[in-house]
């Protein structure tokens, strides 16, 4: 596929991303997501039509939108994609396979529950990590080794 970016244009109306592809093409509902949510986030990102979820468009990057679109861009993935990151583990524990965490976030305090660590922690790299709580929530580790001690510790004691 030939560089598409001269053609793309995101704008809001309310709440809703519109994008038009090409010059004259009447603007339409959007969705924009990242190719890869867990591993990919910054790289490739997909505008999809908001109805059929049709992919419209991949692009390697936010780079290739002019500013107003990448800004409209970037305000639609904070909101798909609120992820707190964990910053300091105030108390895990495992209580019948069942791990608990109390932490500090970059959002502020949250509790939460997790089943299976094995499906539930993502090692997105060997330092970086994902957890899914039973509810679908997401939270990020940004680097298990800036965390406290405490908190590492509690950490290897739950997962």
């Amino acid at each position: 596929m030939k560089d598409p970016t001269h053609r793309i244009q995101l704008s809001r109306d309310h709440d809703q991303v519109r994008v038009t592809l090409e010059d004259g093409e009447e603007a339409r509902a959007a969705k924009i997501v990242w190719a890869r949510p867990v591993s990919g986030r910054g790289r490739e990102v997909s505008i999809l039509d908001a109805k059929s979820n049709e992919e419209l468009i991949m692009l390697e990057s936010l780079d290739r939108l002019d500013a107003a679109s990448r800004l409209v861009a970037e305000e639609a993935l904070d909101l798909r994609y609120l992820v707190p990151c964990i910053t300091a583990i105030n108390r895990a524990d495992v209580s019948y396979g069942n791990r608990y965490f109390d932490v500090e976030t970059d959002r502020g305090p949250r509790q939460f529950l997790i089943k299976d660590p094995n499906a539930n922690v993502i090692h997105v790299t060997d330092d970086r990590l994902m957890i899914r709580d039973v509810i679908g929530n997401r939270y990020e580790i940004v680097s298990v080794a800036a965390l406290d001690p405490p908190s590492r510790h509690a950490l290897d004691q739950v997962i």
